[in-house]
């Protein structure tokens, strides 16, 4: 459920509750909602409600989502557009599967940022190469939004996915104003 002006949480919610207890009663599988920023591991196989996750609640929910089934009411401080593109999710306000629309550029750029995740690009070689790749995007694909969801879709952790958000703008401030990204 992407975070929009046309749907409110309130309604988002309720289409969302509603597909994860279909889900739910049509697979046998266990209805859960994962409360933002809570820990802990309730297994596999269920169909659970994520409620303005944050990247760390979405990879929590889609751990005890495997082999079921997964709703999200998108925050507008940790847009998932990138994540839903990735996964082909199904936007429930509109019914239709979110179209891909990053360019093969950013693609790549992505899976080549993701294989540098080894230590959640903290400083040193996956640091380094990350701001090399961000700084050979050109402008149009300059998407924090894009890049982080589609990193989270892929595994990322939230604080991991925090530190490339703050090295992407670094990087970006810098080539835009010539300014030192340190």
């Amino acid at each position: 459920m992407p975070s929009d002006d046309h749907t409110p949480h309130d309604d988002a919610a309720e289409l969302a509750a509603a597909w994860v207890l279909e889900q739910a009663r049509a697979h046998a599988l266990q209805p859960l909602l994962r409360d933002p920023g809570k820990g802990g591991n309730p297994g596999r196989g269920h169909a659970v409600l994520a409620y303005l996750p944050d990247y760390d609640d979405v990879h929590n929910s889609l751990q005890a989502a495997r082999y079921g089934a997964f709703a999200a009411v998108e925050s507008g401080a940790h847009p998932l557009i990138g994540w839903a593109m990735v996964t082909r999710a199904v936007n429930l306000t509109t019914g239709q599967i979110t179209v891909d629309s990053r360019s093969e550029t950013l693609k790549e750029a992505i899976e080549r940022i993701h294989f540098f995740d080894n230590n959640g690009w903290t400083r040193g070689f996956g640091a380094e190469s990350a701001k090399r790749i961000l700084g050979d995007l050109p402008p149009p694909d300059r998407d924090k939004d894009l890049l982080l969801g589609s990193l989270c879709a892929l595994g990322s952790r939230g604080r991991a996915l925090e530190r490339l958000g703050d090295l992407a703008q670094r990087v970006w401030k810098k080539i835009s104003t010539g300014a030192d990204p340190e």
